[in-house]
């Protein structure tokens, strides 16, 4: 969790978005407000190796069709 830059309190949590508008202003960042201060402010948005890395969602869907055509040959070899 982010850090707030009025009060440096840690007890911050996510903050809905006011609009469309906002969101597309702040893209790769989130709001937050903090729970000691009340102050509302714009923090990096936590990553998700899975979702952002291009190269590991390759493999992870290469793997999950190999593992899927594997299966099937092999069924298919038993009937």
């Amino acid at each position: 969790m982010p850090t707030c830059p009025r009060c440096d309190g840690t007890d911050c949590r996510p903050s809905p978005w006011r609009s469309e508008d906002e969101k597309r202003e702040h893209k790769g960042e989130l709001a937050y407000r903090c729970m000691s201060c009340v102050h509302r402010f714009y923090g990096p948005a936590p990553g998700n190796v899975l979702f952002d890395n291009p190269i590991v969602a390759a493999v992870g869907g290469s793997t999950l069709i190999l593992t899927v055509a594997v299966i099937t040959i092999v069924w298919l070899w038993k009937n």
